[in-house]
């Protein structure tokens, strides 16, 4: 008898953590491909936020945030073409399209885009070509599509060399060695494991990717959706594309991060976690 009490009240108790605790608690990543070849993961349930990646980087650098983003929003990630999991470009593609094909295989017919560095630059491409499929935009450590930076990267020499040598392990390490790439201590093994395991992406032909219709820097005063620039004032080479964008896009919103790096979610997560959560709430 005393163990049928004991079995019940276990049951009621299961029953109302269910209704209490939220359902991204209980619910596991669900992982696939879409039918190009692009790996991604789905976990929360509510609104959509897609998570865009930088170039050499993939999903893992998400791991906090979508944990977190999914306690009230459906979260996807996905891995850049030649990143991570996904495959190779064999034919002509653009990561727009691989944004588009899947949203569409997904059936998300409208998400908010949180990118950083070559993700913001997909972001914003979205935002211009299918503004219809886009609810806001994040664009953090921001790179405008089209625009040429009159400033000399002081690492190109030592980039360019590894490159005529074909050495992509190589490539990797110089870029390790920049302020691109800076991390704190916590987060410096995930940055360089990440860095190091995405090299094949140099050995893509670039004639097989595929540019933007237009190039976004041709056209910033036609994005309509909210926008939130976020730069680290250590960043030192995207602050030019950020006060760019505060400066042409309607209504965009221009967030400084004292102290923080070009992996702006990785050097300054607390300041970055308020400001896309406000954002994404609407309340910016």
């Amino acid at each position: 008898m005393r163990s049928g009490v004991l079995s019940r009240a276990l049951v009621a108790f299961l029953a109302l953590a269910m209704l209490v605790l939220p359902a991204a608690v209980f619910a596991q990543p669900r992982e696939g491909k879409t039918s190009g070849g692009i790996a991604y993961d789905v976990q929360g349930a509510g609104p959509v936020v897609v998570l865009l990646t930088g170039s050499n980087l993939d999903r893992r650098m998400w791991d906090r945030e979508a944990t977190s983003l999914a306690r009230a929003y459906t979260v996807v990630r996905y891995d850049l073409r030649a990143h991570g999991k996904s495959d190779t470009a064999t034919a002509p593609f653009s990561h727009l399209g691989d944004l588009a094909v899947l949203l569409d295989e997904l059936k998300i017919a409208k998400a908010s885009l949180v990118g950083l560095s070559a993700g913001s630059t997909i972001a914003l491409d979205a935002a211009l070509q299918m503004p219809d499929r886009v609810e806001r935009i994040v664009l953090a450590g921001p790179s405008i599509g089209g625009y040429v930076s009159k400033q000399r990267l002081p690492f190109i020499d030592a980039l360019m060399a590894a490159f005529k040598t074909g050495d992509y392990q190589k490539v990797s390490e110089v870029l390790l060695t920049t302020s691109v790439f800076a991390a704190p201590a916590d987060s410096q093994a995930i940055v360089r494991q990440m860095v190091m395991e995405n090299d094949r992406m140099w050995t893509i032909d670039r004639k097989l990717m595929l540019p933007a219709p237009q190039p976004a820097i041709d056209r910033l005063e036609l994005v309509t959706v909210p926008a939130l620039i976020l730069v680290g004032d250590k960043d030192e080479f995207q602050g030019e594309h950020a006060d760019i964008l505060a400066k042409r896009v309607p209504g965009a919103t221009l967030v400084r991060v004292p102290g923080g790096g070009h992996l702006l979610n990785l050097t300054s997560p607390q300041a970055f976690d308020a400001a896309v959560s406000s954002f994404l709430s609407g309340k910016r």
